[in-house]
């Protein structure tokens, strides 16, 4: 019997990461200042930091979690896990890139870094972005679709990953960007932490 005790570990540190940076970290931010600012302060870079090693054990964490159920799902599955292992792997390097390089600019040429956010229209920087998003949070979707559909797991992990990507919008809405955020990766965070104690113990 194969052992997914690393990987379980890795998705549960990875999911409670993401609930801490984002209930402790992300309100820290001081989002009244200009943002080269808030990108130059210590904060910005605990805070993207941790981020990215969260990241980095979702991504760890995610192989485990295809191995346990490769035996119940098809080619949707595969897809959806390849999917959801590039989006990981896009969101560390872009976080990654922000803490030892963005971090960097904002201390050095913080004229430079608020042009770039002034210039109108979409750049580099912000097409990126928004790559990287749509790739981790579709990948991650349908990969806990694909979850549901192996019946591997029990439910409510994938449940709460599905509905965490739509509470964080949803919450921001309704309440504020940072405590949507808060709310919406707790949800998020649950299901990880659920998926990687089940995934421990096989």
């Amino acid at each position: 019997m194969k052992n997914f005790s690393l990987g379980g570990l890795a998705m549960v540190v990875g999911g409670a990461l993401l609930v801490i940076v984002n209930a402790v970290f992300t309100p820290m931010l001081d989002t009244t200042v200009p943002s080269p600012e808030m990108m130059a302060s210590t904060v910005y870079v605990w805070r993207l930091g941790l981020a990215s090693l969260a990241v980095f054990l979702l991504m760890v964490g995610s192989v485990g979690v295809h191995a346990h159920q490769s035996n119940h799902t098809g080619l949707f599955g595969k897809l959806a896990f390849g999917l959801a292992f590039l989006g990981s792997a896009f969101l560390f390097a872009h976080e990654w890139g922000q803490v030892f390089f963005i971090h960097s600019v904002a201390l050095a040429a913080p004229d430079a870094l608020q042009a770039m956010e002034d210039a109108p229209g979409l750049n580099a920087y912000d097409l990126e972005a928004m790559i990287v998003l749509g790739t981790f949070t579709l990948g991650w979707i349908l990969f806990a679709v694909s979850m549901l559909l192996a019946k591997a797991f029990a439910r409510p992990g994938p449940v709460l990953v599905i509905a965490g990507f739509f509470a964080i919008p949803l919450f921001s809405a309704l309440t504020s960007p940072v405590w949507g955020g808060v709310l919406g990766n707790a949800v998020l965070g649950s299901g990880f932490i659920l998926l990687g104690r089940e995934l421990k113990r096989n």
